[in-house]
């Protein structure tokens, strides 16, 4: 009993220390919201005191229940890599094969946004975050019978939950957050990936150390089914605008990168920032234990401040976007940064001294962990209220696959010259890609701004 109210003290005291930095920016949040919200709807600016505070209200609610859906939803895709030695020992398959779970189930995301925006218009944001929690609810069911069927059943549902949770987000929050907080607004709602990843660990551990492995996933479906009938409350009002009349269709949502040359440049660029965010979440820890000789210990620290960073990034960079009036110079600032971020930790290799090695990761934290809601803050900024649900599931499909490819070609480099500083060099070389692929968004843009004028 003494070791579990230990490891539940250290968790909250690691919870708190993640949170630090994004509550760093809380109250200055709050007032740009409270700022901006009131005409997150409003036509024109006739809007009474009452309407307006009514309005604030729901960009809120808006805001907090999709940043929750996106929480836990992670938490769950993360529940069987946290417990992997319990899981694999109770399914009678080696650890190394429970970590290929993450992989298949990111591959099941993408698929599954070829049409989620199609399933988000015909039964509304809300009713989507509904099925996508259901969904959860069902995987953490499944797992608990214990085969090694039950849980690849368990990774298909949760990779289609999560599939389905960014269009349906991005359908609520284009309809009831105002268009000048929009960066902020996403990656607020983005926090919701970390948060879920600091639920899992701070949750799964103590609750199988006091009971079984087991508990972790009801605990888990059991907060997925609260937050289902808390949806219900405002169902009808955030999904006045469903289209019963919406079909699949062909590849889906991939339509749009096949219509708009700008957004098939943003897909790219997505994909070499998250085959860069992947490399350095999957490889620090090895990096820092085999090749610095830092101790595990240590290194547990320095990942710890690392995502401080990243969280502290999504929301100070969304608040720089939108003062600045768009993200591409954000994006363009933090590509360039990985990239030399990325090229340094390369080049100097097992030479770097711990207090340069924490800089520079910390500063990689803030730049290839921030830049995810600030880049889906441009996607909805390039598409018609209508779309956006289509244009933000088309470019997660290229992200996801960033996701797959980018740790496996690390692993290939790492394999091929035994060192991890020479993996770095490939987020290096993906996010200078990742300049290229929004220059070349910026002068399509451009081109078709040209023509409509002529």
């Amino acid at each position: 009993m003494i070791q579990i109210v230990c490891r539940l003290t250290v968790s909250t005291v690691a919870l708190c220390i993640r949170f630090l930095g994004m509550y760093s920016f809380s109250w200055y949040v709050f007032v740009s919201l409270k700022s901006a919200l009131p005409m997150a709807n409003a036509p024109n600016a006739s809007h009474s005191p009452k309407d307006s505070s009514r309005d604030w209200g729901e960009g809120l609610r808006v805001l907090a229940a999709t940043t929750w859906v996106q929480a836990l939803c992670s938490a769950a895709m993360l529940l069987v890599p946290t417990l992997a030695p319990q899981v694999a020992a109770a399914f009678g398959v080696p650890t190394g094969l429970v970590g290929l779970q993450i992989s298949l189930l990111y591959g099941v995301a993408m698929l599954t946004s070829l049409q989620s925006a199609v399933v988000a218009r015909r039964l509304g944001g809300c009713r989507t975050s509904q099925l996508a929690m259901l969904l959860v609810l069902a995987g953490c069911g499944m797992v608990l019978m214990g085969s090694p069927v039950a849980l690849l059943a368990t990774t298909l549902l949760l990779g289609v939950a999560y599939g389905l949770t960014n269009p349906a987000a991005a359908q609520l929050l284009s309809r009831f957050t105002p268009a000048d907080r929009r960066n902020l607004v996403y990656s607020i709602k983005q926090t919701g990936v970390p948060l879920g990843g600091i639920l899992a660990g701070l949750l799964a551990p103590p609750l199988a150390a006091a009971w079984n492995w087991q508990a972790a996933f009801m605990a888990v479906g059991g907060a997925t089914m609260a937050t289902v009938l808390a949806l219900q409350w405002r169902r009808s009002r955030w999904d006045s605008d469903r289209d019963s009349s919406a079909r699949m269709h062909g590849f889906g949502s991939l339509e749009v990168l096949r219509r708009r040359v700008s957004m098939r440049w943003l897909g790219f660029t997505g994909f070499c920032l998250s085959a860069a965010q992947l490399s350095l979440i999957s490889f620090a820890v090895a990096f820092m234990v085999e090749e610095l000789l830092i101790t595990l210990v240590t290194a547990g620290i320095i990942i710890s401040l690392m995502h401080v960073a990243g969280v502290s990034g999504r929301i100070g960079w969304g608040l720089l976007a939108d003062r600045l009036g768009g993200s591409l110079p954000v994006l363009y600032g933090l590509s360039a940064l990985m990239a030399v971020v990325f090229l340094v930790i390369s080049l100097v290799g097992a030479a770097l001294p711990t207090w340069l090695a924490v800089v520079l990761l910390v500063i990689a934290g803030t730049t290839a962990i921030g830049w995810n809601g600030v880049y889906l803050g441009e996607v909805a900024r390039r598409s018609l209220q209508r779309d956006v649900g289509d244009a933000t599931a088309a470019v997660l499909v290229l992200t996801y696959m960033g996701v797959l490819v980018g740790p496996a070609l690390f692993s290939l480099v790492v394999w091929l010259t035994d060192s991890y500083a020479a993996g770095f060099m490939l987020p290096a070389v993906a996010a200078s890609l990742a300049i290229i692929c929004l220059h070349n968004c910026r002068r399509a843009s451009q081109e078709v701004e040209t023509a409509a004028f002529r």
